[in-house]
């Protein structure tokens, strides 16, 4: 329940700076005359949608499973970070073709000091949502809140390549506006980067493809070291949304009853789920340990007592 309270907290908060900057923003570069103040305006007013999409990411993978998905909801999470990464790659891929294209435009402010200040305020509170969401993310190990960040991190950029352009044309006149499109070029860049991962990841997560092998390995040192666990073989992860699913084959002493095999997968699905609260799931099906159950692609260290 805290992650989708904190989770949903941060999103909820980041929705309603969103909403008050691209207001702010825009008006403000309406009545200073400066475009790109407006176009940062738009931006924040644009992340309104993202945010909306982690609502209802988080909101849906919540949902128990049903009739209609055995497996639960949290795809959800998934769909909907595909979703804001697709949006954040198409907007800072737009972000460089339009600083190509209008690199010797230059940016008219007639009250470039005054744009500058908006600018320079909008980049201090995304910034620090950024962070904030960032280590909100951390905590939950939420790739979804990570995308949310790193799509608070694209506006605070962009009001950071705003505030150069305008500090340089209040200081140094027209002259030096083409560092509008230089600064929003190579921030566009940075982002296009950071968004692939994102989108990418996203991606690998709808079509259950196994996560890093570190986060597997993790998951694997605890399975041998519980009491009656001699060994394993067919072990499977799998993210789905914001959570894991794990399956394994487990071989216990051929002697021991169903009961007892059952209550040692039990104890294996316990430490796991303990040690990392963002497993969601263990499927355990249990094999007696014998030499036609463990197999070349098996853990264990019972190969050699097994083969004389």
């Amino acid at each position: 329940m805290a992650f989708h309270t904190d989770g949903a907290r941060i999103t909820w908060i980041g929705l309603l700076i969103n909403l008050l900057l691209g207001v702010v923003k825009t008006c403000a570069g309406w009545w200073l005359g400066s475009k790109a103040l407006i176009a940062d305006g738009m931006h924040s007013l644009l992340d309104l949608l993202t945010d909306i999409a982690v609502l209802i990411g988080l909101s849906m993978a919540r949902l128990p499973e049903d009739e209609n998905h055995h497996f639960g909801h949290h795809k959800f999470a998934s769909l909907a970070k595909f979703f804001v990464g697709g949006f954040l790659l198409l907007f800072a891929g737009a972000l460089v073709f339009s600083a190509l294209l209008d690199f010797h435009s230059g940016v008219d402010a007639p009250r470039a000091g005054m744009a500058a200040v908006v600018a320079v305020f909008s980049l201090v509170v995304k910034e620090a949502l950024f962070w904030w969401t960032r280590g909100v993310a951390r905590t939950l190990k939420s790739d979804l809140l990570m995308a949310n960040a790193w799509h608070h991190r694209t506006d605070s950029i962009s009001s950071l390549g705003v505030a150069v352009a305008l500090v340089a044309v209040w200081l140094g006149g027209a002259s030096w506006a083409f560092l509008d499109s230089a600064v929003t070029l190579v921030f566009g860049c940075y982002l296009v980067f950071e968004a692939g991962k994102i989108f990418l990841r996203a991606c690998s997560d709808l079509l259950d493809a196994a996560p890093e092998r570190e986060i597997v390995e993790d998951f694997r040192e605890h399975i041998l070291p519980t009491p009656g666990a001699l060994a394993y073989h067919d072990f499977r992860v799998r993210r789905v949304g914001d959570v894991f699913e794990v399956d394994l084959h487990l071989q216990v002493d051929p002697s021991l009853t169903v009961d007892a095999g059952h209550e040692i997968a039990k104890e294996v699905k316990k430490r796991l789920r303990e040690m990392h609260p963002e497993v969601s799931k263990v499927l355990v099906h249990v094999e007696p340990a014998n030499k036609e159950h463990i197999i070349e692609r098996g853990i264990s260290d019972l190969e050699d007592t097994l083969d004389t």
